[in-house]
């Protein structure tokens, strides 16, 4: 029975709406705990006794009527009101009058706990009411106004109710029959709207499965149109979403392998060529065949260093990282970096400093996150002609993060390609000579954003055509991670 989609949505409904009854009830009677909605009710019925029988004793009084009399006239109140009255000596709180009969009070001191004002119903300041646990172990509630504007007298007449229970108030306000009529009125409906959302559902389901086939088979163009209820529209849109990102990746597939072929073709080729010349003669002289085996060296590292840079991406994606993690001095980190490319900066005439003062530690692995600082320098320098600036910034960033900048003072990037610039293989210098005259491979950056994000950091880039681009990697301190090293925010 349970296998069609109209009985699952069906036993569903019935259970949940079973189970959002249960939890209204238990809602309900932990709400009606609270003494301001349980004794409302008899607060108000109390609160409208004292003040008829204060007008009735106050007019008998005047009348000169018997202190026989007065009793009477409490009996018959307590009586026709289903109440219990007391007279209470106010100086030591003991009982001199019980309306009741059963079990009467009578000597017995009062010892109750006072309700606080703004639960009563009444404004008037010469009004009190409490809560008494009798010896007996019954509950009360106690109510009384003074009989004169001027205060309370050296006697109380006090009106008592039993204290409502969570489940008495629930009798009296005949909530439980409400809940069983509600249970069967929504089961009703549920039957009805499962068949109603069992059609609208099926429907765009079968479509959806038709298109997983047909990307199964190779047919990456499959898009679902926006129909049925909300969550349903959410899957097709989705699903179209993942559609293109699975079309987008088999065309990144696609480039990545022909980047790779090409970039391999290429010194293949000149290795080819040059070691063809050494063989069959053609570079006869010394000096050629220097030349021919500087070209083939040249080659061969270009194609060790692509390699190692595709192992290196293969191996993050994959999970085979397994970074050191040490507390690490950022200060000292830089100055390495800086050290290492201080003479070829200087070689190239172009002015390479650093600013990194004193820093909390972070975590993190020594040789990767040398690599992502080593790399970020290479390309400032790669992209800095003769004459330009790099500068090394080291400063906090907020409470618990940190963050390196590298900025120069190149040709910058154009907007339209800045958004790229950690793609794989992508390289804002389409001929992929830099200008040391040594081949990039466009794989440095997108190493930079991965070795990051193995740290729980961010790289942003911000750049400007002809006056150059800013790198800036934020990195947590400590273990903990900083929210803002994950999410874009503005320097």
């Amino acid at each position: 029975m349970l296998k069609t989609l109209r009985s699952r949505l069906l036993i569903s409904y019935v259970v949940v709406i079973f189970v959002t009854l249960a939890v209204v009830g238990a809602a309900m009677l932990a709400l009606v705990s609270q003494p301001e909605i349980r004794f409302s009710s008899a607060l108000q019925r109390l609160d409208d006794l004292s003040r008829t029988g204060r007008n009735e004793i106050t007019r008998l009084v005047s009348t000169g009527a018997s202190r026989q009399r007065i009793i009477e006239v409490l009996d018959e109140t307590a009586v026709q009101n289903n109440v219990r009255i007391l007279v209470i000596n106010a100086r030591n709180s003991e009982v001199i009058y019980d309306s009741s009969t059963n079990d009467p009070w009578l000597g017995d001191i009062i010892q109750a706990q006072e309700i606080t004002r703004r639960l009563l119903p009444s404004t008037d300041r010469f009004t009190f009411a409490a809560r008494f646990q009798h010896s007996n172990g019954t509950r009360w509630l106690l109510y009384s106004r003074a009989l004169s504007a001027t205060g309370f007298d050296q006697q109380l007449v006090v009106y008592a109710l039993p204290e409502p229970t969570p489940l008495a108030f629930f009798e009296n306000i005949g909530f439980g029959r409400t809940l069983f009529r509600a249970g069967l009125l929504a089961t009703l409906v549920a039957a009805l709207l499962g068949m109603w959302i069992a059609r609208s559902v099926a429907r765009p389901l079968q479509k959806l499965a038709g298109a997983v086939e047909a990307i199964t088979a190779g047919d990456y163009e499959q898009q679902l149109p926006l129909q049925g209820p909300e969550e349903v529209q959410r899957v097709a849109a989705s699903f179209n979403i993942m559609s293109a990102e699975v079309g987008h990746t088999r065309n990144a597939q696609r480039d990545f392998v022909a980047n790779v072929s090409h970039d391999l073709k290429t010194p293949i080729t000149s290795i080819r060529g040059w070691s063809q010349a050494l063989l069959d003669g053609t570079a006869v002289t010394p000096t050629d065949q220097q030349h021919a085996a500087s070209i083939i060296y040249s080659e061969s590292e270009r194609m060790a260093r692509m390699v190692d840079d595709l192992l290196d991406l293969a191996r993050i994606e994959s999970g085979q990282i397994a970074l050191r993690q040490e507390r690490l001095d950022l200060q000292l980190l830089l100055d390495r970096v800086y050290q290492s490319f201080l003479p070829h900066a200087q070689e190239h005439q172009i002015v390479l400093t650093l600013d990194a003062p004193s820093m909390p530690a972070v975590w993190g692995d020594h040789d990767r996150l040398v690599q992502v600082f080593a790399n970020l320098v290479d390309n400032a320098l790669t992209h800095t002609s003769a004459g330009g600036r790099i500068h090394l910034t080291l400063r906090r960033h907020g409470e618990k993060a940190v963050e390196v900048l590298v900025q120069d003072t190149g040709k910058g990037i154009a907007p339209g390609e800045l958004s790229r610039i950690f793609e794989r293989f992508y390289q804002v210098e389409k001929s992929r000579v830099r200008a040391d005259g040594r081949r990039g491979s466009g794989l440095g950056l997108a190493i930079v954003k991965e070795l990051v994000g193995l740290h729980h950091g961010r790289v942003l880039a911000r750049s400007e055509v002809g006056k150059g681009s800013l790198f800036i990697v934020r990195l947590p301190v400590g273990h903990t991670t900083e929210g803002t090293t994950l999410v874009r925010r503005t320097p």
